[in-house]
């Protein structure tokens, strides 16, 4: 019987498991690294596989990753070039992010950092308002995750912008494409939100050089990879007045350790990689349907170009 493979970081795999044999009680599924024969094994469930390790496997058709990123099977480059990558491309994923990238604009838009920083002071500031249309959110990314999150703020009133590599089109959104797109963008964004793909093109793009192409005092929101963010130059953007406030998810090295500046910079929100938590119940229909679809010869849901790295 051909055999699915799976291995996660840092949490058991008996719940994915599960999850996957009450659509497909018929799957045999083992947890890496004790999956028997390596001839039997045709599918792969994997989060952060170490290199080398999937080539072992030569009837192996496909390697799902188990998140919308797939930079971490990608950087397997003895990985064979007939297997097929899928992604989780689901719903509750999307309303999850969704929740998280509207959580982190409002607070920004609102200032409520600020006025919980004072709390102790017995603040109470003057009389104020927040235009929401005085606070344009530009979206780099307008895939699955970035397009469910732009409309949503949007219906919440903010102008709302998006970047691409390639041109796109999403109603209610002004979108733009390629380098002079992004600088367009950018000099119209108060709140960068940043959802791309890990590739070659997009590592190190929240730079220096990006903040001084943004309106003085814009806001950034980054909850697509840790790698997006060139670490060393946000707090002097911060220091200097470039960028007012941060909301991190997504950092280089996670766990952040203890000892990382960031930790002791009240001007930047830190969440622990939780933005868009995988939903057990929901991708585990998904998971089949990719493994059953590459078994058959089908078209596979949330297939990965190789060459574009998504």
């Amino acid at each position: 019987m051909p055999t699915i493979l799976i291995k996660l970081t840092g949490e058991r795999a008996d719940p994915y498991i599960a999850a996957v044999k009450k659509h497909a009680p018929g799957f045999d599924i083992r947890e890496w690294p004790d999956v028997g024969p390596a001839e039997d094994v045709d599918a792969a469930l994997v989060w952060q596989m170490p290199p080398d390790e999937l080539v072992k496997f030569p009837n192996l058709k496909i390697v799902v990753s188990m998140a919308a990123g797939v930079d971490h099977v990608l950087r397997d480059t003895t990985l064979p070039g007939h297997v097929q990558i899928a992604r989780v491309v689901d719903p509750s994923m999307a309303r999850s992010m969704t929740q998280h990238v509207v959580m982190s604009v409002i607070r920004m838009h609102r200032d409520i950092d600020s006025f919980t920083r004072r709390r102790g002071e017995r603040w109470w500031p003057g009389p104020h308002s927040f235009n929401s249309d005085d606070f344009p959110v530009g979206f780099l990314g307008l895939g699955h995750l970035g397009t469910n999150a732009a409309t949503a703020l949007k219906a919440l009133g903010f102008p709302v912008m998006g970047w691409s590599r390639t041109p796109k089109s999403v109603e209610g959104i002004e979108t733009f494409h390629g380098p002079d797109g992004l600088d367009a963008m950018l000099a119209q964004t108060q709140c960068l939100v940043c959802l791309l793909p890990l590739t070659g093109e997009t590592r190190g793009i929240l730079s220096a050089g990006t903040f001084a192409k943004l309106p003085k005092g814009a806001c950034l929101v980054n909850a697509g990879r840790g790698q997006h963010l060139v670490e060393a130059d946000l707090i002097p953007a911060l220091d200097s007045g470039q960028i007012a406030r941060a909301a991190l998810d997504v950092f280089e090295t996670e766990p952040l350790p203890a000892d990382h500046p960031f930790w002791d910079e009240s001007r930047i929100a830190i969440t622990p990689h939780d933005a868009a938590e995988v939903h057990i119940p929901s991708v585990a229909s998904l998971f089949v349907e990719q493994i059953t679809a590459a078994r058959e010869g089908r078209a596979i849901p949330g297939l990965v170009d190789r060459d574009r790295g998504y």
